[in-house]
């Protein structure tokens, strides 16, 4: 397989801004479930929102001009891989995985230590209760965390799926009535 850095840098600038967008809708929903008392911080939460996913959209549309500014003079120079291009799906699939997989260890380990060393702090002194933030986030990072792991695992699974799936249409055309495919 023959590339360039520029394409590559263009291909992970484009992971980026999808990767940016759904973090975007994520708080976008958060946001209109949990709803803001105040109006005025609800409105600079959305302003702020809009902004990021106006940020990613353009980094989708042009990965080609930060993609320059990152790479400069080596942005014309041949990349050549023995490798193939699933496989090299199947390494950003579990490179992605263990990305997810850390995060949400993180999100777990940070929030279950506050909740264990800091407990009678943050606890509600009418209840005396944990806040349900609280393990929301416990409970987010320990399903990012299984996702992860499961994307890391079933990565050459997703690179079969995901050309099964870009083959359907060429494959229902070439099959017969009967059921047969043509030889």
């Amino acid at each position: 397989m023959k590339t360039t850095l520029h394409t590559a840098l263009c291909i992970t600038i484009r992971i980026g801004a999808v990767l940016l967008a759904l973090d975007v809708l994520e708080r976008v929903a958060s946001l209109l479930t949990l709803g803001e008392a105040d109006p005025h911080r609800f409105f600079g939460a959305m302003l702020f929102c809009a902004l990021y996913l106006g940020v990613a959209v353009v980094l989708w549309l042009w990965p080609g001009m930060l993609a320059w500014w990152a790479s400069s003079r080596a942005s014309n120079e041949i990349f050549v891989s023995d490798l193939a291009g699933h496989d090299w799906q199947r390494i950003a699939l579990a490179v992605v995985g263990v990305w997810l997989a850390v995060a949400g260890l993180s999100t777990c380990l940070g929030h279950g230590l506050l909740m264990v060393f800091l407990g009678e702090r943050v606890r509600d002194y009418s209840t005396g209760l944990l806040p349900t933030t609280e393990w929301y986030w416990l409970f987010r990072g320990a399903v990012q965390t299984l996702a992860g792991a499961a994307i890391v695992v079933g990565s050459s699974g997703l690179v079969s799926l995901l050309a099964r799936i870009r083959r359907y249409p060429e494959a229902t055309a070439t099959e017969e009535p009967d059921g047969q495919g043509r030889s």
